[in-house]
């Protein structure tokens, strides 16, 4: 039972246990420390993420509007409308893009954002939200123009594949090392090439190896 555990309340013991729960040793800048929340979230909110975003290639950051909801539309969807004095182009960290440094969330998609501080002296306030993105996807191959293919990314429905967003170009294929295998993935006429992409910080590639004779 909780009250016949033995409790240690001397001061020694309490400065004891928040040591170990705050080491000391300071954090390395040259890792993804600046995003670190300490503490709770200080508030949430609902933010309409940019075009944009600020890092140059882009990377795990987006710039971001502060929205609330205003009620349904027809079709039963939440409408939203800026907040009045909100947040304007705030930068958010997406954190389930950090190690990969993507940048894959669709401008003006709806995402809860938290606002905490985070462990500096003084500390600064991030923002952070948590928005799982696809590093992997089906596409059908469109058309070849030397050295990279232009491929319709598809999805699977009850119907089988259906078309899914805009048609992507300049995807290469990382598996094709020699001459005479360029642009074999664009052919025969009539039958449809379906492919994975797989994001890399170039972008979407295809890596699939033609079919050798050793």
């Amino acid at each position: 039972m909780e009250h016949d555990r033995p409790k240690n309340r001397s001061a020694a013991a309490a400065v004891t246990r928040l040591s170990r729960r705050m080491p000391s040793v300071a954090r390395p800048a040259d890792r993804l420390t600046d995003v670190t929340p300490g503490g709770p979230p200080y508030r949430l909110l609902w933010c309409r993420i940019g075009s944009d975003a600020p890092g140059d290639p882009p990377d795990e950051r987006y710039y971001a509007d502060e929205v609330r909801p205003v009620g349904t539309g027809a079709g039963g969807d939440i409408e939203w409308e800026a907040v009045p004095g909100g947040l304007a182009q705030a930068v958010v960290h997406n954190v389930a893009e950090a190690a990969g440094r993507t940048h894959l969330v669709a401008a003006d998609s709806i995402v809860r954002v938290e606002e905490r501080l985070d462990r500096s002296a003084p500390p600064n306030m991030v923002r952070l939200m948590h928005v799982p993105v696809e590093l992997l996807r089906l596409a059908r191959i469109v058309s070849y123009d030397d050295p990279s293919y232009t491929v319709q990314p598809v999805i699977r429905s009850p119907g089988g594949l259906v078309d899914d967003g805009s048609q992507v170009a300049d995807v290469a294929n990382l598996g094709e090392l020699w001459d005479d295998e360029k642009g074999y993935l664009a052919g025969p006429s009539g039958f449809d090439r379906i492919v994975h992409l797989l994001w890399t910080p170039a972008g979407w590639t295809i890596v699939l190896h033609p079919p050798r004779m050793v």
